[in-house]
């Protein structure tokens, strides 16, 4: 299973290969992208990003157990 450094680390990499502007510009157009695929696929999005919202929170505290089991 990834750590969130890595899952930072992976998404590092599909950001910086998505454009050539500026990161932020192109995590921008990464996610309208994503939105007009949902649109032409008939899916969510907002379903899915309120399940990518979910999944991140548990990574969080997973990484916080994590943290208190190696004290």
């Amino acid at each position: 299973m990834p750590t969130n450094e890595q899952r930072a680390e992976r998404a590092d990499k599909a950001i910086t290969k998505y454009g050539t502007d500026e990161l932020q510009t192109n995590l921008v157009d990464l996610l309208a992208d994503a939105m007009h695929w949902c649109d032409h696929n008939g899916e969510d999005f907002h379903f899915a990003l309120a399940q990518a919202c979910r999944h991140y929170i548990n990574e969080l505290n997973d990484d916080q157990q994590d943290e208190r089991r190696m004290s």
